[in-house]
């Protein structure tokens, strides 16, 4: 019988306004990676399934075993391009269904090697592992901290229709801060996971803001700030531009459908259509569902 290991992966969010490549939160918004055996490879059909068989043949690699001939399939409407974290979740799915293929368990041993692949950890780590993330890495490879998220707090999603690339939008970043830009993000990193942590969701408004990403990204997307306003207007918490764009993220604990209409109406003002989706903080990270012959 032909092996077949199929992965639930979720949508993350990060930055989460202030906290740049240090941030990220698993969504209720997921997917599936399957990797199947078969006789032949065949060239993968989407980017999607390229980034898992990426990521499954150099767990494989690492492991010192040959990949069998491995086929991936992408099954979800998750939006690829949009900031919620695609790439993420493509390696996320293909290393934890080439870890079931392997018969090795826990998911944890498989961070070092999904920062490596994707370059940063505030998308891959929650995707990894669900829940709110704080990320760093150090002289000995990757740090976190996962945040068990909050029941009430939601996000209010506007997904316009045109994708940013990250590698795009971060060219467009300032190469240096003075202190005082410094200082006004960091203080409002630590507010965002204090704000949450603590349930203090009147902080979010200021906990969000941001002065090292969002401004140089809004020249890629004008619609940005407007829509961002028109959120907080309309009773959200705090608004950010969710991971490097182009989708809008708002805390919500009521009002939500209102928040993420008043995004997508501002952004109609300048010409951008999108959809809206409201979603939950996830705990679940990447998961195997199905395994078929694996070890």
């Amino acid at each position: 019988m032909a092996r077949s290991v199929t992965v639930r992966v979720p949508a993350t969010s990060a930055n989460l306004g202030p906290g740049f490549d240090a941030l990220g939160v698993a969504l209720d918004w997921a997917g599936e990676i399957t990797l199947s055996e078969v006789a032949a490879p065949t060239a993968p059909a989407g980017s999607m399934e390229r980034l898992a068989l990426m990521a499954a043949a150099a767990l494989f690699e690492q492991a010192g075993e040959p990949m069998p001939p491995l086929a991936a399939e992408y099954r979800g409407d998750m939006p690829i391009g949009r900031g919620l974290g695609m790439s993420a979740a493509a390696f996320a799915g293909g290393l934890v269904a080439a870890n079931a293929l392997l018969g090795r368990v826990g998911v944890e041993g498989l961070i070092p090697l999904a920062w490596h692949l994707e370059g940063h950890g505030d998308n891959i780590i929650p995707t990894l592992l669900g829940g709110l993330c704080v990320v760093a890495e150090d002289d000995d490879g990757p740090v976190w901290c996962r945040i068990e998220p909050p029941e009430d707090l939601r996000l209010a999603l506007f997904v316009p229709d045109f994708d940013m690339p990250t590698h795009e939008s971060r060219e467009r970043l300032p190469v240096s801060l003075t202190r005082g830009q410094a200082v006004h993000n960091i203080a409002r990193s630590a507010l965002v996971v204090a704000a949450i942590t603590q349930r203090r969701y009147d902080l979010l408004g200021t906990a969000t803001q941001d002065i090292l990403h969002q401004p140089a990204r809004a020249t890629l997307f004008p619609a940005m700030l407007p829509a961002l306003e028109a959120a907080r207007k309309a009773g959200a918490h705090g608004a950010y531009l969710s991971g490097g764009g182009s989708t809008l993220a708002a805390f919500v604990t009521d009002h939500a459908e209102s928040v993420a209409g008043a995004m997508r109406e501002a952004a109609a003002a300048h010409g951008i259509d999108g959809v809206t989706r409201v979603v939950s903080l996830s705990p679940r990270g990447a998961e195997v569902v199905t395994a078929v012959g694996a070890r």
